[in-house]
């Protein structure tokens, strides 16, 4: 009999056990009143979601994308989690979930971070021309501009690589970039009128970018980047300066060899019409006169030199254009024209400075076609 009761005892004991634990999973609340602060952020911000019945919460969805947080730091109150890095950008709800698939949202925006621009190809452009902007958080653009005028989007399905096409009107500027997340601007200008090569602007453009793309060899008294005396036509520019009286019997500046091999400009030997452009101010030195040469292979030998003398007489800044056709080798004394294609270096070679002073402020270099 005694053992009978017991029996019963313990069985009825384990159904109360039972139950309570099942009567205890069916009861566990909806959550409610929830709140969230910041009512908007980045993404990777941690915000904090309030309410009430949170315990138990086993997900939590911005729109579709899933947050990472964990359990030990939360209560039936309060729940820490972070904006996911691939959430959408703009209004959202945040929805929780409990283990037993009771949910319940909030309001959000996720703020969209503001554009970045790495760069541009290419940089000398005519109306027409396409541009590839490189750079990241590229969507929701609400516009591109050079400028003040709006540009024309070809292609903007990559976050990181934006295709525009040069409008009509268009002028030399800045590139900007209009989104969700703000306004971004290029760090150096686009030109608009030509298509081009660009070897070195020494704001940080071309195949040549800066001073220390460049070295000076003889009579030189200095070679520096600067952006005054004389005031700048475009940002900073190289000064090159030559010594006298001479104790050689040259002077200049040249880029380096991009390479040990005979790396080459990138340009091609169907480029037609190909002409090496430059802006030059003298500085008052109008007895300046360059020796402008191209050269073939990274040997320096006179085969592969070509040059035509160009006098530097003019006041303020100048453009200076030279058909490729017209640079000889033997540096100048020859007959035959270089190939493009062929082109390592740019080199500014000062003439006569023996009993002249002589000074070239040398910007913008580029092969135009």
């Amino acid at each position: 009999m005694n053992k009978h009761i017991l029996r019963c005892t313990v069985i009825c004991i384990l159904a109360t056990t039972l139950y309570t634990a099942c009567k205890k999973d069916d009861d566990i609340p909806t959550p409610g009143n929830l709140s969230v602060t910041p009512a908007k952020a980045l993404p990777e911000t941690i915000i904090t979601i309030s309410g009430s019945d949170m315990q138990d919460i086993v997900s939590i969805k911005f729109d579709t994308a899933t947050a990472s947080f964990s359990s030990v730091f939360n209560t039936g109150s309060a729940i820490f989690t972070n904006v996911p890095t691939n959430a959408k950008y703009g209004p959202q709800q945040i929805t929780i979930t409990n283990r037993e698939g009771k949910t319940a949202t909030v309001d959000f925006s996720v703020l969209q971070p503001a554009p970045v621009i790495n760069g541009f190809n290419p940089g000398n452009v005519p109306v027409g021309d396409t541009v590839t902007i490189t750079g990241s958080m590229f969507t929701n653009i609400n516009g591109v501009y050079i400028g003040n005028v709006k540009a024309i989007i070809v292609d903007s399905s990559s976050r990181t690589r934006l295709k525009i096409k040069v409008p009509a009107g268009a002028a030399s500027g800045l590139l900007s970039i209009v989104t969700w997340g703000g306004t971004t601007y290029s760090t150096g200008a686009i030109t608009i009128g030509e298509r081009a090569y660009l070897i070195s602007d020494f704001d940080g453009g071309g195949l040549a970018a800066d001073g220390n793309s460049w070295y000076a060899y003889g009579d030189m008294d200095s070679k520096t980047v600067t952006n005054v005396n004389p005031a700048p036509k475009s940002g900073n520019f190289l000064k090159a300066v030559c010594k006298q009286p001479a104790t050689t019997s040259y002077a200049g500046v040249s880029t380096f060899a991009l390479s040990t091999a005979n790396q080459t400009f990138g340009m091609t030997s169907a480029t037609a019409g190909t002409t090496l452009k430059f802006d030059v101010n003298n500085n008052g030195k109008t007895a300046t006169i360059l020796q402008v040469i191209v050269q073939e292979t990274t040997t320096d030998a006179n085969a592969t030199n070509f040059a035509l003398s160009v006098p530097v007489n003019g006041t303020g800044w100048n453009t200076i254009a030279i058909p490729l056709t017209q640079l000889l080798n033997n540096y100048g004394g020859g007959t035959l024209t270089p190939d493009p294609a062929k082109i390592t270096k740019v080199k500014f070679h000062f003439q006569n400075y023996n009993t002249n002073p002589m000074e070239a402020n040398i910007d913008n270099v580029r092969f135009a076609y």
